[in-house]
């Protein structure tokens, strides 16, 4: 069949045996047209504490004890942890909440959802379009499917979210794990352009929650709407304690207050927590910094307009593309003056969340100079 089409087959190869692998490599290479190699591996071969382990055979795994294959560190709660028992707790109040994933059940928090209700979980593969496509025709029986997926994989699957669930009007919520920037996982798997792309689907609200408690919230917000797609967004790693709001306006909470403000800084989801300690920073020098977190980030609220409207100039602080995201939106609706604080549009250098977060600005130090150059300017 493959001669037929002009191919050359190679194998199956035994992907564990260097040799083989290496000779079909070089007829391949000496072909001089189309070859396909077929190579077998098993995932974790060789290594007993991967090819023990039940769940994934550590297809993701952090820094590990070689000998056992245990842990250096203890990880604390994740923001995924937040998502995936609220979501239990929402499968077990309402059984029109269903769920889909693309491959990816564990990483994204739906395995004890999938364990609870075995029949209201759908893993389609790695195929993100056919998911979202199948979200809106489920959505269209009455079922309120939330889609899990990480944010980055948003990409492949924006027509689908577009045509087949905001242009007809379908209750589906997406949540988007390891949305911002994730570092190890590398400049693919940064989840930087969600929001710049959201922007743009009619209709679509988008929730970027600040800590644990903000996740369950907005998640059961979020299945509560059944007139339009929206998105649930948060970022990967550790969450850390509740971030209370002095007070709330209109759906957008005050976490720190001014009475006259020189500056108000709008931090989006985890970039609250940053934003506030760079506010300390900022008013250590003699500055009114008001800090602002509006939840639901898209459309824009007009409530947070207002909030900003006494301040001498707003900075928006994402952890997304600056280019068409939520600053410039708020940019051009506003009469003050607007800093935009984000991701640069670029692919970015593999490192820790910490060394990328600081590499394009993003951490509190970075920010209170740059605020604080521009005040003093």
């Amino acid at each position: 069949m493959f001669e037929d089409l002009g191919l050359k087959y190679l194998g199956p190869i035994d992907g564990h045996d260097l040799e083989a692998v290496e000779t079909a490599m070089t007829q391949a290479r000496s072909f001089g047209g189309v070859v396909l190699v077929h190579v077998l591996t098993e995932k974790g071969h060789g290594y007993d504490p991967a090819t023990e382990d039940e769940a994934d055979r550590f297809h993701a795994v952090g820094v590990i004890n070689p000998e056992t294959g245990l842990p250096l560190e203890v990880s604390g709660r994740s923001w995924t942890d937040e998502f995936s028992e609220e979501m239990v707790a929402l499968g077990h109040e309402r059984r029109d909440v269903v769920a889909i994933t693309a491959s990816m059940l564990m990483p994204v928090g739906l395995k004890s959802f999938a364990e609870t209700f075995p029949h209201r979980v759908f893993d389609v593969g790695i195929a993100e379009q056919h998911a979202v496509t199948m979200a809106a025709g489920l959505s269209f029986t009455g079922l309120h499917p939330v889609v899990a997926i990480y944010a980055t994989f948003l990409n492949r699957a924006f027509d689908q979210l577009l045509m087949d669930c905001a242009l007809h009007g379908q209750g589906v919520t997406f949540v988007l794990d390891r949305s911002g920037v994730t570092g190890t996982d590398g400049a693919s798997h940064n989840g930087m352009w969600d929001l710049a792309i959201s922007g743009i689907v009619p209709g679509l609200r988008v929730a970027a929650p600040r800590d644990g408690a903000q996740v369950r919230r907005a998640l059961r917000e979020s299945v509560d709407i059944d007139d339009g797609p929206s998105v649930v967004r948060f970022p990967q790693g550790s969450v850390k304690a509740p971030i209370v709001a002095h007070r709330q306006v209109d759906g957008v909470d005050v976490l720190r207050e001014a009475a006259t403000p020189d500056v108000t800084l709008i931090g989006l989801g985890s970039m609250a927590e940053v934003a506030l300690a760079a506010a300390e920073k900022v008013a250590a020098e003699g500055y009114e910094v008001q800090v602002l977190d509006p939840r639901w980030v898209l459309p824009i609220n007009p409530a947070l307009l207002q909030l900003a409207g006494d301040s001498k100039a707003v900075a928006v602080i994402e952890d997304g593309v600056v280019n068409g995201g939520v600053g410039q939106r708020i940019a051009d609706s506003s009469d003050r003056a607007v800093w935009c604080y984000g991701i640069p549009n670029e692919f970015l250098d593999h490192g820790s969340r910490n060394q990328v977060l600081d590499h394009v600005g993003l951490t509190s130090d970075r920010l209170a100079d740059s605020l604080l150059q521009r005040l003093n300017g």
